[in-house]
């Protein structure tokens, strides 16, 4: 198994962990996709890139989990995607606190036509690794978008690019 193959192969069961926990049961949003968010297609690969500050972006998806992995020289990031509409944001952020992450909430704010829109939100720290971190946020389900920077430090910034990413995906429209 290549190193890429492996890597890959823990952050799909990280992010899906973050959503899923650790049980013998079926995911709680293991069913048709019926969204462009389930299908893996939040963003276009364009807002993606530049979001993740990338020269070069590999799709890797197995839905419900959508990776990508972002390249900037010779640094390495993978960006993964989830998106359930059975699970609460606040049994998202239980469930993110009873595998162990640290949480911190956030409020995404937009100026829309003279209108102050927000969606609630929560950063998702992994206290093991600072080049870790994810964004959750409410968005007609729970969205979650977590980057992994391979060198394992804050630089890009993984809370910025998640952040960045989730601010995209979720519809701000009054």
């Amino acid at each position: 198994m290549n190193a890429f193959r492996l890597r890959y192969g823990l952050a799909v069961l990280a992010a899906a962990g973050l959503l899923t926990g650790c049980s013998d049961k079926a995911a709680p949003d293991a069913h048709p996709a019926t969204t462009p968010a389930a299908n893996c297609t939040p963003l276009t690969e364009e807002q993606i890139s530049h979001a993740a500050q990338a020269d070069t972006l590999t799709t890797h998806h197995r839905p419900p989990v959508c990776v990508w992995q972002a390249q900037r020289g010779a640094d390495e990031s993978d960006l993964s995607f989830t998106y359930t509409d059975r699970e609460s944001l606040q049994q998202t952020w239980q469930r993110a606190e009873n595998d162990g992450f640290q949480t911190e909430h956030l409020t995404i704010t937009e100026q829309i036509f003279g209108a102050t829109v927000t969606a609630t939100g929560f950063y998702i720290h992994n206290p093991h690794d600072p080049g870790d971190c994810a964004v959750a946020a409410a968005d007609n389900g729970t969205i979650v978008w977590r980057v992994q920077n391979h060198s394992h430090t804050t630089t890009p910034d993984p809370c910025a690019i998640a952040l960045q990413l989730a601010t995209l995906t979720i519809d701000l429209a009054p």
